[in-house]
């Protein structure tokens, strides 16, 4: 697999973020169940930008408690 770019990385959490914090999921469990089921399979979808995005998610769903 070809080494991705880090603005490919931040493209791949700017979309994975948007996608689940803008949907009807509203605990951090869920969403980040979603996440790993969905994304994680997807070779096409750079790993970086995975757990940037899970860390985005973290900090989005524990501000909200």
């Amino acid at each position: 697999m070809a080494e991705e770019t880090y603005e490919q990385q931040l493209k791949d959490s700017d979309m994975l973020f948007t996608q689940i914090s803008t949907s009807a999921i509203d605990n951090l469990q869920d969403a980040t169940r979603l996440l790993v089921v969905t994304y994680v399979p997807d070779m096409t979808i750079s790993r970086a930008g995975i757990s940037h995005a899970l860390k985005r998610l973290e900090a989005h769903y524990n501000n909200q408690a």
